[in-house]
């Protein structure tokens, strides 16, 4: 692809490429309505374009994106926070990017007119979901318990890059959270899976939340504070 051509210096003392040039991601199963169980982890399901992030000798070297030849082209202010913010180098992150307004608001507007080529629509964000690799070393098949805690770990939540915030075992509860916001889905992750190419199986669902008239605009401060506080 013709984002990996990316002609990007690796300082002294780290190997370049030390991390593969590609992660066949993992993809989700439609699943039932919401659940409770406590083997899985729940978050909501972002309105924005899923993302594979590579960071190795304290760079953004590279990302991958569902339909973008080259994200950081379109995200290029993610190349200096995203790095700053992690407490580990030879990472591969597994999220989501998005588009916030002023306020930080999630705007799928702006978020379109992004990808389109506007580099000054709105500011990009990143939700960090999963990490596949940790210091130069593939995480893959452990459990996704011990991804989670190791992603907490090491990336430190800013304005937009932050770490999803995520229920245990409570699914019902964050889908009658999100639902005033119109997000369609809510996130299941099995807790003892591992990361595996193409489908999910039950390792991770996709949920459908039913329609309810929207209230609120979903804002990323907001979601990560879940669950939600009864104020306006």
């Amino acid at each position: 692809m013709p984002g990996d051509q990316l002609d990007l210096s690796i300082p002294a003392g780290v190997s370049a490429g030390a991390l593969p040039a590609r992660v066949s991601p993992m993809q989700p199963t439609p699943g039932p309505v919401p659940f409770d169980d406590p083997g899985y982890l729940f978050e909501a399901w972002w309105p924005g374009i899923r993302a594979q992030a590579w960071v190795e000798g304290g760079r953004l070297v590279r990302m991958r994106a569902e339909g973008l030849a080259d994200p950081l082209s379109s995200f290029v202010e993610l190349t200096e926070e995203l790095p700053g913010q992690l407490d580990d180098d030879g990472i591969i992150l597994d999220g989501w990017l998005l588009a916030l307004d002023e306020g930080g608001w999630l705007d799928t507007d702006l978020l379109r007119r992004r990808l389109a080529g506007d580099r000054h629509a709105g500011r990009p964000a990143f939700v960090a979901s999963d990490l596949l690799w940790s210091g130069g070393t593939d995480w893959q098949r452990r459990a996704f318990a011990s991804r989670r805690t190791r992603l907490e770990s090491v990336l430190r939540d800013g304005d937009r890059c932050v770490v999803s915030h995520a229920l245990h075992g409570e699914g019902t509860l964050l889908a009658e959270a999100l639902a005033r916001f119109g997000l369609n889905a809510i996130s299941a992750r099995r807790l003892d899976a591992r990361y595996r190419t193409g489908s999910a199986g039950d390792a991770w669902l996709r949920l459908p939340i039913a329609p309810e008239p929207v209230t609120e605009r979903p804002r990323l401060a907001l979601i990560q504070r879940l669950p939600f506080p009864d104020e306006p």
